[in-house]
Formats: structure tokens, C-alpha cells, sequence
């Protein structure tokens, strides 16, 4: 399964262009920190990860209203393409192609997100693990 859950800040403002027959396309970067215990110091540390993400259609036009430092959640998936660069040099390039991006407003996350559509009423349903 290629899935990937994404919680951090933008590291910059994201930039939406559009496909010559019309499809929008979102290319930002999400700031997504760890922590951790060194083990020889026992001193608590951050580790961030810079991650480049595309987002299209629908999705994309979402995102690219969104400004450097605010905190999204990204799921999609992981993608590696390549291409040829100006000096015919093969270039790979690593990104996570974004199906939903939620965007915290105001303490909440962003409404139109589908966490509303995930009923629990019925709690006698047989969940098979």
C-alpha cells in the first residue's frame, strides 16, 4: 500500500498553475517536525522534514490559497517521475500527489473536510478484525 499521512506547516506560499487544457495543479512544500530522545545526551530534539507535495484539480485550488506557516494535513500518496533537464541529464524527482489536504481555521480544521461523512451510529456493525 503507497499512503502517506502528513501533519506540518507550509514553508512556503503554494503556487497554483494550470495545465494547458485548464486542470489546476498546486505544488507546495509541508515543514513536518519529529521529536526524539538522543540517546547519548537524553536531551529532547526536532528533526523536520521538508516535504514537496502536488495537489490537482479541485484540490489544488484549495491549496493554493493557502500562505507560508499554515498547518495542513496532507494524505495521498507517494510518486517518483524523472525528466530530462536543459543539459539532457536524467532528474528524478520524489513527491507525495495529495487526494485531500485539511487546513486548520481558527483552532479547527477546515469544514469541508469528509470527517463528517464517517457515521457511528451504528455501533452493532461487525467489524471483521
Amino acid at each position: 500500500m503507497n499512503s502517506v499521512q502528513l501533519l506540518g506547516n507550509l514553508a512556503r506560499d503554494a503556487e497554483l498553475r494550470f495545465t494547458q487544457s485548464g486542470k489546476a495543479v498546486a505544488t507546495f512544500t509541508v515543514a513536518a517536525t519529529n521529536t526524539y530522545v538522543d540517546s547519548t545526551t537524553n536531551e529532547t530534539k526536532e528533526q523536520t522534514a521538508f516535504i514537496n507535495c502536488v495537489a490537482w484539480g479541485k484540490t489544488g485550488e484549495a491549496v493554493g490559497n493557502c500562505k507560508k506557516g499554515e498547518r495542513l494535513f496532507v494524505n495521498g500518496r507517494i510518486q517518483t517521475r524523472s525528466y530530462e533537464d536543459n543539459n539532457g541529464q536524467k532528474k528524478y524527482v520524489t513527491e507525495v500527489v495529495a487526494d485531500f489536504v485539511g487546513r486548520k481555521l481558527d483552532g479547527e480544521f477546515d469544514s469541508s473536510s469528509n470527517f463528517d461523512n464517517f457515521d457511528t451510529t451504528n455501533q452493532d456493525e461487525n467489524i471483521p478484525f
